[in-house]
């Protein structure tokens, strides 16, 4: 082989090494995009008052958390990822240019224009650092580690509002004596009981006290979730965020573990059926054939 073949040979390995890079970055945004789009797509479309288990039974088997837990709807996600996709976005970019995209204030609207085309890879650069930290947070993040389960279901959209924001430090903050969720456990003990079990000792330097509660986003306040302004201390927060994902997966034993990624195998099979199932209805015959196959692979 001639020397320029062989530098021909080598750059483009390189080449494809990097694209594969990139690809990998992008991959764990790009699953969990998709994910929430197909949830809003197939939820029930009857309102959920008076149509309770229809909703409840719809989030049991098709809502990730609920999922990894085996059907549990006490289980909650313990770090929001649309929260810090989207001010990781707002930091990096002026508002022309995300609104090029879409109106980032319209949730599902903006996620369906956002894995189209290179929107992602214009909206989160990848020679930026915080896009390689993000898509880790994402990939984490899908995982059992950042799922716990609630005492209470009502907590779920409680904790979710004002002030609290879903974000864990303001959450536990409140369910300390006197604050506004103390009231969801029968006793302070109780609390303090539920915080071993669910493996939130990471969450205070030390004991478990109300003023031992870390400060993960560097807002000097632990019931505040925003960052200080600027894309590095969005960095810092994301990097404790992980910090704590990484050290509560080790919380967890490897069955169980290994139990969640069956689940979450299990639960992407039936999402798969269920789509071809809708192109059956929409007159695509061919789909049965994969049907077929799809449900065989999920029994095996």
């Amino acid at each position: 082989m001639k020397k320029s073949e062989i530098r021909n040979t080598i750059m483009r390995v390189h080449t494809e090494q990097n694209q594969a890079s990139r690809n990998g970055i992008y991959e764990p945004f790009r699953k969990k995009i998709e994910e929430w789009i197909w949830y809003d797509d197939h939820k029930p479309d009857v309102p959920y008052y008076n149509h309770e288990t229809v909703h409840d039974e719809y989030r049991r088997w098709h809502d990730r958390d609920c999922v990894l837990t085996g059907g549990n709807l006490k289980a909650d996600t313990m770090f929001s990822l649309w929260l810090p996709l989207r001010h990781t976005i707002t930091r990096l970019n002026d508002a022309g240019t995300i609104r090029s995209v879409g109106n980032i204030s319209r949730k599902y609207e903006f996620l369906r224009r956002l894995i189209k085309g290179n929107n992602l890879e214009k909206l989160l650069p990848e020679n930026q650092p915080v896009t390689a930290k993000l898509s880790r947070l994402f990939d984490l993040g899908m995982g059992r580690e950042n799922v716990f389960l609630l005492p209470c279901r009502e907590l779920n959209s409680l904790r979710g509002r004002a002030p609290y924001w879903d974000y864990i430090p303001a959450f536990l903050q409140a369910a300390f004596p006197g604050g506004a969720f103390a009231g969801f456990w029968d006793s302070h003990e109780a609390y303090l009981k539920w915080i071993c079990e669910e493996h939130f000792q990471m969450f205070f330097d030390g004991e478990i006290l109300q003023e031992s509660i870390r400060d993960l986003s560097g807002s000097q306040d632990v019931g505040r979730s925003l960052p200080p302004e600027g894309i590095q201390a969005m960095e810092h927060m994301i990097d404790q965020y992980i910090r704590i994902l990484e050290e509560r997966r080790k919380c967890f034993g490897t069955e169980e573990l290994a139990l969640a990624k069956e689940r979450e195998r299990t639960y992407q099979e039936d999402c798969k059926i269920q789509e071809l199932r809708s192109c059956v209805c929409r007159g695509d015959n061919g789909a049965l054939e994969q049907i077929s196959i799809k449900s065989e692979e999920v029994c095996i």
